[in-house]
């Protein structure tokens, strides 16, 4: 496994990832030790990469508020069949724009399954590139948002930099 440290605008985010593509990605949090650690990375014992090109850049450009989207090869190995359906149709959400629990649910075809969408969400190792919080409720209230150092703050942060201001 491989990693790098981005400073961005908004804080450290780390990345690791293994041959197969983008494994983790971390939430800004204020320190380079902070984001080692929500990677669960020592770096004593993961090599530190500090060439991840594009991937980097990709980053940067989006926590900076420059960039929209993420041209990388994934590697979801661990994940479940119901999570890669969910996070596969959160991916097609367009950059700035919303959509319901609900509609990624009626997406992969299981319209009752709000719930088990919002854990499949809550569940993502990728905030940003599986873009989880452009997910919200059908009441137009934001909704929950999962992950390690995920708040509702980040979630409408996040939605600000794409241009989409939450009323409710």
């Amino acid at each position: 496994m491989l990693y790098a440290l981005i400073p961005t605008a908004r804080g450290w985010v780390g990345i690791a990832f293994s041959q197969r593509g983008l494994r983790k990605l971390n939430l800004p949090v204020q320190g380079r030790e902070d984001a080692l650690a929500l990677l669960g990375i020592s770096s004593a014992t993961d090599p530190y990469n500090d060439d991840a090109g594009s991937l980097q850049r990709q980053v940067m450009d989006y926590f900076n508020g420059k960039g929209g989207g993420f041209d990388c090869r994934l590697d979801l190995s661990g994940s479940t069949s119901f999570q890669r359906r969910v996070w596969k149709a959160t991916m097609e959400i367009p950059y700035g724009q919303v959509r319901s629990y609900k509609w990624v649910a009626g997406k992969i075809g299981k319209p009752s399954a709000c719930r088990a969408v919002g854990r499949a969400l809550a569940a993502n190792p990728l905030p940003a590139v599986i873009p989880c919080h452009r997910v919200i409720r059908s009441d137009g209230k934001p909704g929950g948002f999962g992950g390690s150092t995920g708040n509702i703050h980040t979630k409408l942060m996040m939605l600000s930099l794409e241009g989409y201001r939450l009323r409710y």
